[in-house]
């Protein structure tokens, strides 16, 4: 469920006494020419089809926008994916799993070295400077091949990976 901090609750209640009338928030989600989401946020007078204090632009949105948290800071609503990624262990030792809250990809993509140029930069970026040898991604999912994991390593591939999930793209193939 989208977290909705107290001031962005307080700047709705402020524009329905403006206008007289409850509003709602409208959430969309829109991707640019390089595929980054941005998701815009406006006003409009509730109805009787709304439930609560947001409507969603489709179904697609509100699975992804709803693990979010929605702020109203210094004259602006931002929205903050709060993404949670964890690393787990497999029987074999170079072989990682990534479960996150978000997903990686809607089908499932197994991917060998010499096909990352295949996704988009920030993971093909990744995969080939930490010498990932394939991937395999499912739903919320990610499996990496990569001997001689690190420390540092997992904390590098976790910064893109971050960077991937919160960038809201629509696929991880390079368009």
């Amino acid at each position: 469920m989208l977290t909705i901090s107290e001031d962005a609750k307080e700047r709705i209640d402020a524009e329905s006494k403006k206008l007289g009338q409850t509003q709602v928030l409208v959430l969309t989600l829109e991707q640019n020419q390089k595929g980054v989401g941005s998701v815009l946020v406006g006003f409009a007078d509730k109805t009787n089809s709304d439930s609560g204090l947001i409507r969603w632009q489709d179904e697609s949105t509100k699975t992804l926008l709803s693990l979010g948290e929605l702020r109203f800071e210094s004259g602006k609503f931002y929205f903050y994916p709060n993404i949670d990624l964890e690393w787990k262990k497999t029987p074999r030792s170079e072989i990682q799993k990534i479960i996150s809250n978000y997903a990686f990809t809607k089908e499932p993509i197994y991917l060998e070295a010499k096909e990352f140029f295949r996704l988009r930069p920030i993971l093909s970026h990744c995969l080939r400077r930490e010498g990932i040898l394939s991937i395999y991604l499912e739903g919320n999912i990610c499996q990496l091949e990569i001997p001689n994991l690190t420390q540092e390593k997992e904390e590098k591939i976790s910064e893109d990976l971050l960077t991937y999930l919160s960038s809201l793209y629509a696929s991880p193939w390079e368009e």
